[in-house]
Formats: C-alpha cells, structure tokens, sequence
C-alpha cells in the first residue's frame, strides 16, 4: 500500500493556501527576489495570489516563480506532494546531503 501511494499521488502542483513561499524569479526586481509570501488564495493549479511578509504587497505568481519554505525542525509543516498530500505534521529533521526530511504526520 505504502508504494501504491508514492507512485500514484505525485502531481506537477504543489500550491496550498496559507504555506509561505519565497519568490525565486528576477523578473521582479530585488524588492520580491529572494523575499517571503504567504499564499492567500490559488486560482488554479498553478497560480496563486501570495502577500508579500514585509510589504504586504499582494502579487499573482505561477509556482514556477515559487518555491517552497522549509521550517525550522519542531514546526509545523503541510505535505505538499506525493501520497500524504494534505495531512500535517511536524518537521522532526533536514538532511541536507540526501534532500529530505523527517516528519512526524499526525493526520492520516
């Protein structure tokens, strides 16, 4: 069951109410480049309307100008992708050198 779900629940979305996001595209300018946003509303799969942390600015990005913020181990976190797609959970650790994470779910 555990791989069923791995292989069938991965999608080419990830965008979620309420995550925080960093704005990775130049296009901008440096005031956005490299700053957070929390999404406030997807309007599709692939774009949403984020509102910038320290401006408050309001900016309607595709997820390719995205990408997502890993917190601090301890925190709360959202799965975004693959087969635990939308249950919660805390971050237990980040191991750089492998790409992943330990988290603990607590929604199944």
């Amino acid at each position: 069951i555990e791989e069923e779900k791995k292989r069938t629940a991965r999608t080419d979305y990830w965008l979620q109410p309420e995550i925080i996001v960093k704005i990775i595209t130049k296009k901008l300018g440096e005031k956005y480049h490299k700053k957070k946003a929390i999404v406030k509303e997807v309007i599709d799969k692939y774009t949403a309307v984020v509102k910038m942390i320290d401006s408050g600015d309001k900016l309607k990005l595709d997820q390719t100008h995205l990408e997502t913020v890993i917190p601090a181990p301890g925190k709360r976190i959202l799965v975004l992708n693959g087969g635990y797609r939308g249950n919660e959970g805390t971050l237990e650790s980040i191991n750089e050198k492998t790409f992943s994470a330990t988290i603990v779910i607590e929604t199944v």
